[in-house]
This record gives C-alpha cells, structure tokens and sequence, in this order.
C-alpha cells in the first residue's frame, strides 16, 4: 500500500504509526513524500493562503492513483471536503496547546493561528502577536533564538516527537483546541471498498464520533480558518459532550457554550455538532 505524507518529521512520524498498523494487519506498504502548497509557502499566515494548504496535493494524488491513502492531521482537512473522499482516525493522543516560553515576562508571542492569537489575547493582554511558522525544530529555534519570548506548539505534536523541553517553561494552555486537533486522519477513496474494510479495522470510534461533533460544530458556524473557533468533545459512558467558543480577531469572546446528549452511532453525532454551530451562529449575528 502507497501511504502519502507530507514530508516533515512530525507528518512522516505519523505516516509511519499508520504503516505500524497495517503491518500488524498483515499489511506492507511504503510512504511516499509529497510537497502541499503550506510546505512550500512558510512567510504567510494560513489563513492567507487558502483552504486545505495541508492536504489539497495530497488529495489529489490520492483521487488521481497515485496513492493508496493519505494521511493528514484531521485539523488540516477541510470540513467542506472532496465527496469522492473519506477518512478513519486513530485514537485521539493530546488535544491541548502548550505555551513554551524562554523567560516568565512574555511580551512576544509567536504564532500563525487565528484561534490561538485569539484566546490568547484575553490571558496575555499586553504581548504582542507575531507569525510563526515551519516545522516543530524551526519553531524551537527561534524561540532559542529569542526572535519569540513564547511560542504555541500543539501538545501531540510535542509528544509524538519526543521533545525534550527542559530547559524551557511549560504551560498547558487553558484554551479550547481546533476541531481534530491531535488526530491522525488516515484519508481514502470512497469507491475502494478493499481498502476501505482495511482501514476500518484501525478506525477508534470513540475518537470519531468526538472529533466528527467538533468538526460539524465548525461547519454549521461557517467560518472554517478566518474566525478564531475552538472545539473540544469527549464520549464516555455512550454521552457525548461537546464544548465551543468563538472569538473575535481582538480576542474579544464572542459566545461560550456547550451541550451534552446521549448518541450511540455516527448521524447523532453530525445532529449535536449541527446544532451547537447552528446555537453559536444565530448568537453571533445577534451580538
């Protein structure tokens, strides 16, 4: 099986956990490195650039046979997607965002995330904001380089990389994540049915019907990267609770709001995202 990944040491990490898996299944395969359009341009803030600058050549090279599957971070992939697509998770590792600092007065803090700017703004009224991106290394050096008094790294991505952060301060930032973050999507054709049984065999669907909450939540709202939205649900016990907040640019809190039900299977999921979007729209249009 032909894995596609972004060509990073975090992605190519994650690509190869998937390939861990598939061989436990008793299936070989071999990853193939393919350059996305956020790869390539690194002076530009996300938003700026367009929608899926993660995934889009990825995809692409899936529909066009190029490969098997893909694998992406599932904050990456739009919620407006390709209808010929679909995608399995793997289990949820660490949704949080850590601040990593190089002094305890923070003054400047770097990041390219709207939501992270955002909610960090109500903590850290009087530190300035600049953009921040390339891989997890790139990040840690400029912030050694005291270009940054702080950084926003995301705690999975930390993790899964087995960074040593000693030398530096630590916090686990009180704020609600991105839809998916710290999941690992595997992306496929819909119309191959061999790999999708594959695929199934891997999927957690406990992390899937949380992370699909979160997703529909951000898809009924609208506002896809260029409205700062965070969401976060958790699935115990056959309830579901799902919590959101969106802000403004100024890190003003726009609404705050939550809601918890009892949901067994995939379409009550997509409802309770559906609806909190819908609840967090209306207030918004209303303020």
């Amino acid at each position: 099986m032909i894995i596609g990944s972004r060509g990073s040491k975090l992605a190519l990490y994650q690509a190869n956990l998937v390939l861990k898996k598939l061989k436990s299944l008793g299936i070989d395969g071999e990853i193939k490195i393919i350059k996305t359009r956020g790869d390539q341009i690194k002076d530009r803030a996300l938003h700026s650039i367009g929608i899926g600058v993660f995934t889009k050549e990825l995809d692409l090279s899936l529909l066009n046979h190029e490969i098997d599957i893909a694998v992406h971070s599932l904050k990456d992939i739009p919620t407006v997607w390709n209808s010929r697509l679909s995608y399995v998770v793997l289990e949820r590792d660490y949704p949080n965002d850590l601040l990593i600092a190089n002094k305890e007065d923070i003054k400047v803090i770097g990041t390219s995330s709207l939501r992270r700017r955002a909610f960090l703004k109500e903590l850290y009224r009087d530190a300035e904001f600049k953009l921040l991106r390339g891989n997890v290394d790139t990040r840690l050096r400029k912030l050694k380089d005291n270009e940054y008094d702080a950084i926003v790294l995301s705690e999975a991505g930390v993790r899964r990389l087995n960074i040593d952060l000693s030398e530096f301060l630590v916090y686990k930032l009180p704020i609600l994540p991105a839809p998916g973050q710290g999941v690992i999507a595997v992306a496929y054709r819909k119309e191959d049915k061999k790999i999708k049984n594959i695929l199934e065999k891997i999927n957690d669907k406990k992390t899937f019907l949380e992370t699909t909450a979160e997703r529909k939540a951000l898809n009924e709202l609208g506002c896809g990267c260029h409205v700062p939205f965070g969401a976060l649900a958790k699935y115990e016990g056959k309830r579901l609770m799902l919590k959101v907040a969106v802000a403004n640019k100024d890190g003003v809190i726009k609404k705050e709001s939550s809601i918890c039900c009892e949901v067994d299977e995939i379409e009550k999921a997509e409802k309770l995202g559906e609806s909190l979007g819908r609840e967090l729209r209306r207030c918004i249009r209303e303020l």
